[in-house]
């Protein structure tokens, strides 16, 4: 017992570093963000106890449950997008082409760039207003018209931060995918040949696919977590707009934040809430499909 409390110790003082840098960093600030939640507070003064006030500010307030809508809309169009063409480019990729392994640097290269750059790069090249972008004026010679995203069209706006965050990230699915292909070992494929698979088509939907979905588990979850989280894409390319149609929950929480930092914090709690929802919804569907097959 002596040696194993031992050799216990000797683990955990190894761990300890990034085990505080946890407390540091995650721990102590959802507990403060917690804390805050129960308090009005402007930055200023002490903290003043309120009690659920917030929350209940926030079930009335219908700025807060607009932005809860449009993250789901949100969600719906850039996950599944950012995983489809990460899968496509990863199956491109992984085939024996001549300058493979140039597409794949091509493809990974927006992913090292930052989100600001990334947004301010999609908003000159799109832009209606003031000057118009280069898309815009190329539709514009051939007589029609883009979509006024930056002024009127919400649901434009959205597409728009979708897809520079699709273009943006894309390269991030990709690599965990070819990873995923990569670890499929070709004795797979040569016996799904022997069972009567001739197509492509065929070995991807019943053998290829269904051997990623561990890969696409853990994408899904990321994918979910990063783009719930997203600010920069729609601060710098629509701060929200127009009319509120690309506040997220999470430029709400920045948009009442610092003068009602206990309603910020209370949406910061709403949103830890809701993405701990998510990711364990998709712990139990991912452990019933494995338990099924």
């Amino acid at each position: 017992m002596r040696e194993r409390l031992h050799a216990a110790g000797w683990g955990y003082a190894f761990i300890s570093p990034a085990l505080i840098l946890v407390a540091v960093f995650l721990v102590l600030p959802i507990g403060f963000m917690l804390y805050i939640s129960l308090h009005k507070w402007g930055l200023l003064g002490a903290p003043t106890f309120v009690g659920l006030d917030n929350f209940v500010y926030l079930a009335n307030d219908d700025r807060f449950w607009r932005s809860i809508v449009n993250t789901i809309f949100y969600l719906v169009l850039a996950v599944p997008s950012q995983i489809g063409l990460g899968l496509f480019l990863a199956i491109l990729v992984n085939k024996k082409v001549l300058a493979r392994e140039g597409f794949r640097t091509i493809f990974f290269i927006p992913l090292a760039i930052s989100f600001v750059a990334a947004g301010i790069l999609f908003t000159w090249m799109f832009a209606t207003t003031p000057i118009e972008g280069f898309f815009p004026r190329l539709l514009a010679s051939v007589g029609l018209e883009f979509p006024r995203w930056q002024t009127t069209d919400a649901g434009w706006a959205m597409v728009m931060i979708t897809l520079m965050n699709t273009w943006k990230s894309a390269g991030y699915c990709m690599i965990v995918y070819l990873a995923g292909l990569q670890g499929i070992n070709k004795e797979w494929t040569e016996a799904a040949a022997i069972d009567g698979v001739r197509t492509q088509w065929q070995e991807f939907r019943f053998l290829t696919w269904p051997l990623l979905a561990p890969t696409t588990f853990l994408l899904v979850v990321t994918t979910v977590i990063f783009t719930v989280r997203g600010f920069e894409p729609i601060f710098v390319m629509t701060q929200g707009g127009p009319a509120g149609g690309t506040t997220t929950l999470v430029y709400y929480l920045f948009d009442k934040f610092p003068d009602t930092v206990g309603i910020a914090s209370a949406a910061g709690t709403v949103l830890l809430v809701g993405v701990l929802a998510l990711t364990l919804v998709q712990f139990l569907a991912q452990s019933r499909r494995a338990t099924y097959y």
